[in-house]
């Protein structure tokens, strides 16, 4: 008969711990899954950015014989530079646009006519300047100059960038908002069911001469280290998973925006505990401030 009190405090000895693991891994897992949407959502703007930097514009001029020289459409691209959407630019020389055109023509014209080509400059803008109507006042811009003689660009990929790059942001924005939200009420939740289990201990105390602080103080410690816990876990699994999606499609996970990630990943883990001890502040001044007959409710 000794050994049976002993046999109980070891089995609840044992379910406290396994409540306070589980719980743990649900904070850990619900974080893990928060931090998945953030980065998904950050590297899918990150990916649209890209792809509207490699948005080029070539500036056409005028041939050599309406006096259009070359080293006056060096000098006009170091002005261009300085332009607020301008991304990079560079020169394509009358050589190298001859070259081009003899190969797009099949033979070549020179022999056969003066060479009508003078050298270019060849842009990208800024990813806020990516619209129809920001290229139009760009292209109008440029176009205030006497020796540019056309403006071109691929319309196509600035229609994509322009009808996908905001729906796809609300999109993955507004998926990862509903997810997460859904996540942090499973956390709250496990924290709520935790404190309930022990709403009587909570009011005992109270009956006793207990201060709240002190009833208060160690729930709000132990969401504090399982926030703590859960939040390293999640981290750590982010990390790993970066990793292996990096090795796998380095053209969406860029590991290059270092300073970045750890600013996510640091908000993941900052953001797990302040969360946790919060709640769990919360949810215990409910129990302290309940009336004794909804105890039982």
């Amino acid at each position: 008969m000794g050994k049976y009190p002993e046999s109980i405090d070891r089995i609840t000895k044992a379910r406290l711990a396994f409540s306070a693991v589980g719980s743990v891994v649900a904070i850990a897992l619900t974080m893990f899954f928060i931090g998945v949407l953030v980065f998904l959502a950050f590297f899918s703007t990150q990916f649209i950015r890209d792809i509207s930097k490699k948005f080029e514009m070539e500036i056409l001029f005028y041939s050599q014989d309406a006096n259009v020289k070359e080293a006056d459409i060096i000098a006009y691209e170091q002005t261009l530079k300085l332009q607020p959407f301008v991304e990079t630019s560079r020169v394509s020389s009358q050589k190298e646009n001859t070259e081009e055109a003899k190969k797009a023509v099949g033979s070549n014209y020179e022999e056969v006519i003066p060479n009508p080509i003078n050298a270019s400059i060849v842009l990208t803008v800024k990813p806020e300047y990516a619209s129809a109507d920001s290229i139009a006042k760009v292209t109008q811009e440029i176009k205030k100059n006497p020796q540019v003689q056309d403006v071109e660009y691929p319309d196509y990929i600035l229609q994509m960038i322009q009808d996908n790059f905001k729906r796809v942001q609300w999109i993955v924005f507004g998926f990862c908002a509903f997810f997460m939200f859904i996540s942090l009420m499973l956390i709250a939740n496990s924290l709520r069911l935790n404190i309930y289990s022990k709403r009587f201990n909570i009011k005992s105390l109270l009956l006793i001469g207990a201060t709240r602080r002190f009833v208060r103080k160690p729930f709000v410690f132990k969401g504090f280290v399982q926030g703590t816990w859960g939040g390293f876990i999640a981290v750590v699994l982010l990390a790993a998973l970066l990793y292996a999606a990096h090795c796998y499609v380095p053209e969406f996970v860029d590991l290059s925006q270092v300073t970045m990630i750890a600013y996510i990943l640091t908000g993941i883990f900052i953001f797990s505990v302040l969360f946790t001890v919060i709640s769990s502040h919360l949810f215990v001044n409910k129990y302290i401030k309940i009336n004794s007959d909804r105890l039982y409710l």
